[in-house]
């Protein structure tokens, strides 16, 4: 019994504490470009057409983040190009006040994740390749 409740005293103060990070910047990535929203607001006049949207959210625990991603912004928020600007260095994204300016900062990190649909295509493609290849030799 003694052991016992040497063993609930350690649990107890054994700190289970969870961490998440602090992000520096709000940002979105938008074909594998990470884009710092600013503080800048953006006219309905200079925007251009929609070139996409948030599809997931950065982890918030780790840092990591894949595909069309933001930190800040739910998934479904819109990217817009700006006229006069190259969609590769400056991107409007929708906010609850409107269109902010964001501009690139720097390239996503490479993710496996991104590219899963072309590993799975080439998968089943050798798969399909093996199978024809075996039932041709079975025949001869």
């Amino acid at each position: 019994m003694r052991r016992v409740g040497w063993l609930v005293a350690l649990l107890l103060t054994v700190s289970l504490s969870a961490h998440a990070l602090s992000w520096a910047y709000a940002f979105v990535v938008l074909d594998g470009r990470v884009y710092e929203v600013m503080n800048v607001a953006v006219l309905e006049a200079d925007l251009g057409e929609v070139v996409g949207e948030v599809k997931t959210m950065a982890d918030d625990m780790d840092g990591s983040y894949y595909g069309d991603a933001s930190n800040m912004y739910p998934i479904g928020t819109t990217y817009r190009s700006v006229k006069g600007e190259a969609v590769e260095d400056v991107l409007a994204v929708a906010d609850e006040s409107g269109w902010k300016r964001a501009e690139y900062r720097n390239d996503a990190p490479f993710s496996m994740r991104d590219h899963l649909d072309k590993v799975a295509y080439a998968a089943v493609g050798i798969g399909v390749a093996l199978f024809i290849l075996i039932r041709v030799r079975k025949r001869e």
